[in-house]
C-alpha cells in the first residue's frame, strides 16, 4: 500500500512539473540568452520578462518587450521598466506617470510598489532573482 502511496505521489509531482512555466522557459535558457544579447539585457532578465509576457507567447512579443524594457530601465529603473514593457497601456501609463512626478527611479517604483498596478514590477523582481539565483549551480 505504501508503495502505490509513494508512486501516485511521484507521479502527480512529476506531473506538475511537467507543467511548470518556470522550469520550461528555464529549459529554454539559450533562447533568453539570445534575447538577452539582442536586447542588451542580462540572461535572468530576459527570463523574468518572458513569465511576465507568458511562456506560451509568441516569442517576437517577448523580443519587443525586451526591447522595451531596455529602452526604458535606465529612466525608469528595472521593477517599472518591466511594467512598462508587459503590462496593458493604462498601468504602463501610470507606471510613467509615477516616474514623472518623482524626482529618481528609486523613488517612483517606491511610491508605485504599494498600488495593485504593480504586480508586474514585483513578479519581475522576484522571478529574476529566482532564475539568477538558479543561473550557476551550487556546490
Amino acid at each position: 500500500m505504501l508503495l502505490v502511496l509513494l508512486a501516485g505521489f511521484l507521479a502527480a509531482f512529476a506531473w506538475l512539473r511537467s507543467r511548470s512555466t518556470f522550469l520550461a522557459i528555464e529549459r529554454d535558457r539559450a533562447a533568453a540568452a539570445a534575447v538577452a544579447a539582442e536586447s542588451g539585457v542580462p540572461v535572468a532578465d530576459a527570463m523574468a520578462l518572458r513569465d511576465l509576457v507568458g511562456a506560451d507567447a509568441p516569442a517576437a512579443r517577448w523580443r519587443a518587450a525586451a526591447a522595451r524594457f531596455a529602452a526604458e530601465r535606465a529612466h525608469l529603473g528595472d521593477p517599472l521598466a518591466a511594467v512598462v514593457a508587459t503590462a496593458d497601456a493604462e498601468t504602463a501609463s501610470a507606471a510613467m506617470a509615477a516616474r514623472a512626478a518623482a524626482p529618481d527611479a528609486h523613488a517612483a517604483w517606491a511610491r508605485f510598489a504599494v498600488g495593485i498596478r504593480a504586480e508586474a514590477g514585483l513578479r519581475f523582481l522576484s522571478v529574476r532573482e529566482r532564475f539568477a539565483d538558479r543561473e550557476h549551480p551550487r556546490d
